[in-house]
């Protein structure tokens, strides 16, 4: 059973989430031809607030 995890920053629309999380399950779908109930893709979002890069806080970038 594939299980793909994306790791995000909060601030996505509602319908980009949608069409990442179907974009992905059709990839993995053509590439491994595996039955449509055992793919599963999951999105973690994270505050702003609570990521940084290279130091600087994403609400800052």
């Amino acid at each position: 059973m594939p299980e793909v995890v994306v790791n995000l920053a909060a601030g996505r629309t509602k319908e980009q989430k949608e069409k990442l999380m179907k974009g992905i399950y059709e990839v993995v779908k053509d590439t491994l031809g595996v039955k449509d109930e055992y793919i599963v893709v999951s999105l973690n979002e994270t505050l702003r607030e609570h990521k940084t890069r290279g130091g600087i806080s994403y609400e800052k970038i």
